[in-house]
């Protein structure tokens, strides 16, 4: 709990010297209703955040998520796209979680699996906005005597928006998966692609690029090696022409660093991917943080902003 504390203070901090550093402009405001808590720059929706369930036809029924924006207001993510109902915008989530031996439904394909939301707030520091959240796992296929489902993971999670500067908005997630139980484990998709983790599901154009430090590079059909970012460039929103910039950057202290990567150019989420087919053991005693940051840009591909901002991160 004490190195919990510390990494809270120290990002706030981090948070509040990057508030400090960007330039003048207005400040966030927060809409909050029983289903999302929407941040906005002006009138401009910048992230939603999902709080009460939904579902599509009484299936694939989700929360804890995140739809993203650019910074026109245009939904850059996908919420239940007809190739994979079960995607949606921002998601971070694992076929396997496993308690013992017992599997646990599939929260990566919303499958007999409850994210119930015990707490959403948010604060204002300086312009920037961070998103505090508090949410327990449980499935129908864990219960007690009574048939109660029991929950397994006390997930937190924060969201830090930080001010829009010079055509570029920063927004870092930090997850922490606190084990209830004992013997947890979580896994990717059992195939050798080992999907699964930190997914943002983006609204893919024709035209789309991908980059690394090393430069352009493509889409395979298992994880690849590309660096701690990677960088998706083409015309997102069907309201602009322009090309624009999507990119997702790993922090230093992940599990693995750099995390291995699955791109699709169509039809799919993008993952950085942890921990692969097989499942790691997460102990009460040392609780899993994952951490990722996500720059939407109004410009082209900027490989020395964004190589900044990773080292930065």
């Amino acid at each position: 709990m004490m190195r919990k504390s510390i990494t809270k203070i120290a990002l706030l901090i981090g948070l509040i010297i990057a508030s400090h550093t960007n330039a003048a402009g207005p400040h966030y405001s927060v809409i909050r209703t029983d289903d999302y808590l929407m941040v906005k720059q002006k009138e401009i929706p910048v992230i939603r955040y999902r709080i009460s369930p939904r579902s599509k036809d009484g299936q694939y029924t989700r929360n804890n998520y995140v739809d993203l924006f650019n910074l026109q207001g245009y939904e850059i993510t996908e919420d239940f796209p007809e190739d994979h109902l079960h995607h949606r915008g921002v998601f971070w989530a694992w076929h396997q979680v496993i308690v013992g031996e017992k599997h646990l439904g599939d929260s990566w394909e919303c499958r007999d699996f409850t994210w119930d939301s015990k707490q959403v707030t948010t604060a204002k520091i300086k312009g920037a906005v961070l998103l505090e959240t508090r949410t327990n796992w449980s499935s129908p296929d864990y219960v007690d005597d009574q048939g109660i489902e029991i929950p397994v993971v006390l997930e937190e999670t924060n969201v830090y928006v930080h001010k829009t500067k010079n055509g570029a908005r920063v927004i870092d997630f930090h997850i922490t998966i606190n084990p209830l139980v004992d013997q947890l484990k979580l896994g990717g998709s059992q195939n050798d692609k080992g999907y699964g983790g930190f997914s943002p599901r983006i609204r893919l154009p024709a035209d789309i690029k991908f980059w690394s430090a090393e430069g352009q590079i493509t889409p395979q059909r298992t994880a690849i090696e590309a660096g701690p970012w990677i960088n998706m460039e083409g015309t997102f929103d069907k309201n602009n022409n322009a090309r624009s910039t999507i990119a997702i950057i790993c922090h230093r202290s992940n599990p693995v660093y750099p995390d291995k990567w699955i791109l699709r150019a169509r039809g799919s989420m993008q993952n950085a991917a942890y921990p692969g087919q097989s499942p790691v053991n997460v102990p009460k005693t040392k609780p899993l943080e994952l951490r990722y940051r996500l720059v939407i840009q109004n410009n082209g591909h900027n490989p020395q902003r964004i190589d900044r901002l990773s080292k930065q991160f």
